[in-house]
């Protein structure tokens, strides 16, 4: 939980201290140089990728596209990188009940994407990708889960939940703030039809951002979801791959996975405000 001098993410009031990063600048320069931070990214994941380096480009753009030009930022004026983006070490409790929230949220938000996929043409270039993405060999799994689990995640939860959404929260309501970062999350990965299911999570990833003050259980998920769907590559064929149709969601599978994610959410709210009223909120 991060300390009440820090943030309280629930009422959007800054306590009196030492201006952080967010205090020092304008805000609105912080969501251009967030912008300028992804196009860094997406630049690199473009020449990387088009230049067959695939395990690099999805370690190389979190790196310098994220989380180099952020920490740069903080250190122009001797701020504490860690801090000003609140990637606490997480306790062991919360840390468990944000690991459950991934694990059930994984198939609603499929479920929610097929919805939007539905009735389309598989386009060829996503076949593509889906078998350079598949691992080949254990050096190569290596490669892409050191992207996808850690510098991918990482990096976007410092852009979109640690710069984007705590500037929206400083400037708008709460909800409004976790809604709209979600959905600029979502635009950022540019297709249009894959928008509802990202803002599904990025919606997941910045309510438990806002209710903990803590990036790293963002963090955290993110990777989860990225590490998932890796291993979902690792183990089909690429005769699957090939053929790959959209199909609909098991109702029974949806239904359970919606119930554990209700409850998980539940005790995960229970459990912060229990912790914030320690605190001595």
């Amino acid at each position: 939980m991060a300390d009440e001098d820090e943030y309280d993410h629930r009422d959007g009031q800054e306590p009196q201290r030492e201006p952080g990063l967010f205090g020092r600048m304008n805000n609105w320069f912080l969501l251009i140089y967030a912008f300028a931070c992804f196009l860094m990214a997406t630049s690199l994941v473009g020449i990387l990728y088009l230049n067959g380096n695939v395990v690099m480009s999805v370690i190389l753009p979190g790196i310098f596209g994220y989380i180099l030009p952020l920490l740069i930022l903080t250190k122009r004026y001797n701020l504490s990188f860690t801090g000003e983006f609140r990637l606490h070490r997480p306790d062991a409790v919360t840390a468990a009940l944000v690991i459950l929230i991934a694990a059930a949220a994984i198939y609603p938000v499929d479920a929610l994407s097929w919805l939007f996929r539905r009735g389309r043409p598989v386009d060829s270039d996503y076949i593509e990708i889906l078998l350079a993405f598949k691992p080949k060999g254990a050096w190569h799994f290596a490669g892409m889960a050191l992207g996808l689990g850690l510098a991918g995640p990482l990096g976007e939860e410092l852009l979109y939940r640690g710069t984007v959404q705590s500037v929206f929260h400083r400037n708008m309501t709460s909800a409004s703030a976790i809604l709209l970062s979600a959905l600029v999350f979502a635009a950022s990965h540019g297709v249009l039809y894959v928008i509802p299911g990202v803002t599904g999570l990025g919606i997941v990833l910045g309510y438990v951002f806002y209710r903990t003050g803590v990036l790293t259980y963002a963090v955290i998920i993110h990777s989860i979801f990225n590490l998932f769907s890796l291993y979902r590559l690792s183990v089909i064929s690429e005769d699957t791959i090939r053929g790959f149709e959209w199909t609909p969601p098991d109702a029974g599978w949806l239904a359970g996975s919606l119930a554990v994610l209700a409850f998980a959410l539940a005790l995960f709210s229970r459990h912060t405000a229990g912790l914030r009223d320690t605190d001595g909120a």
